[in-house]
């Protein structure tokens, strides 16, 4: 289930293509899948209507970092 997080504490994560680095900073959401298996997390960040960029970061700096913004609330 996809759910919206806020970022609590800065983090980079790196885009699933490309590998480019970006910081993300607290008060920012985002949305995931976080239940999803693996060592890392895809976050989903909305850049316009049409499109969003996917970014990959580590399962424990996402725990870390990223709170549920409305914890049960599918997106």
């Amino acid at each position: 289930m996809t759910l919206l997080y806020e970022v609590v504490k800065p983090f980079k994560a790196t885009t699933a293509i490309s590998g480019r680095e970006r910081c993300f900073e607290p008060g920012e959401t985002f949305s995931c899948d976080s239940a999803r298996p693996g060592e890392n997390v895809v976050i989903e960040v909305d850049v316009s209507s049409e499109a969003a960029l996917l970014f990959l970061v580590d399962r424990a700096t996402f725990k870390a970092c990223c709170e549920w913004k409305n914890e049960g609330a599918p997106l």
